[in-house]
């Protein structure tokens, strides 16, 4: 019989957490979520751009030369699903049953493509990539969206409920999109328009108590 493990009560027994990430929400912001939503302390290690950029020995001190990076115990973890899915099994946000979980990482491992394309126009609308937004940037964005966000849209009509990308109760995924179209609404607003599944995790996410608490401190435009 398969059995969510709950959250670690016993203090004695909890990991020390360490997430460095970039000062912005971007791929650390649902791991902070997570910690956040858990009620787990953790050091949130924020990293200026300027200074990851000129400062090649902290790279070298990265698993892969790259952030987010979660450290337990001070064993270091690299790569953001990783992480988020490491996290999402402690605190019981992986999914209520196996099944869950894999369709949890199977959209997760998607929505990763996705964002190939529009990560240039989000990070150098941010200043985080050199130069100017192009207009082949901004296309394929609008490209990206529009071939990915209706399969989301039917995944999530199929393995969800309103409000759930997956199941009928909170999981990562829902985080992760929840905070990414907070970003492409913010230069695309009506990319959610045609899409009520989509749209029904926003606004439950939205009315998130813990959710908006943390988003009321912590309140950033990427």
């Amino acid at each position: 019989v398969f059995q969510r493990t709950s959250p670690i009560l016993d203090s004695r027994a909890m990991p020390t957490y360490k997430l460095t990430y970039f000062d912005i929400r971007g791929l650390g912001e649902v791991a902070r979520q997570q910690l956040h939503l858990s009620g787990t302390p953790f050091e949130d290690d924020r990293v200026h751009n300027d200074d990851w950029m000129s400062g090649a020995m902290r790279k070298e001190s990265t698993p892969f030369g790259q952030l987010p990076v979660l450290e337990v115990d001070g064993q270091p973890m690299p790569t953001s699903l990783a992480i988020n899915r490491y996290l999402a099994k402690q605190f019981g946000f992986a999914g209520k049953t196996p099944l869950e979980e894999a369709l949890v990482d199977a959209i997760a491992d998607q929505w990763m493509d996705y964002f190939d394309e529009v990560k240039p126009f989000l990070l150098t609308t941010h200043g985080l990539w050199p130069g100017e937004v192009t207009e082949e940037q901004k296309q394929r964005a609008e490209d990206g969206m529009a071939k990915h966000l209706p399969l989301f849209e039917q995944f999530a009509k199929d393995h969800g409920t309103f409000g759930h990308l997956v199941g009928t109760s909170l999981t990562w995924i829902d985080l992760l999109m929840t905070d990414h179209f907070r970003s492409i609404l913010a230069y695309f607003p009506d990319a959610l328009n045609g899409y009520p599944a989509l749209s029904g995790v926003k606004k439950v996410m939205g009315q998130h108590s813990k959710l908006r608490e943390w988003r009321d401190t912590h309140d950033q435009p990427f």
